[in-house]
């Protein structure tokens, strides 16, 4: 099973999308309200940095369980 077909958001206007696929302002919402599913939505935003910069600016590894 592909990364994106694991994660897929399953709750409000986003329901059943996949995190690859969700915009930034709502990932960066669900991190910076603390959600149940922030750690899903802070992993989606270092992937982004890492492909759009070859490069993460965190000093934290997040890791999913």
């Amino acid at each position: 099973m592909s990364y994106e077909e694991q994660h897929i958001c399953d709750f409000g206007l986003h329901q059943g999308e996949a995190y690859t696929k969700l915009p930034a302002s709502f990932l960066n919402w669900m991190v910076g309200n603390n959600h149940e599913k922030s750690a899903l939505a802070e992993q989606e935003l270092q992937r982004r940095q890492l492909a759009a910069t070859g490069k993460l600016n965190f000093q934290d590894d997040i890791k999913i369980e």
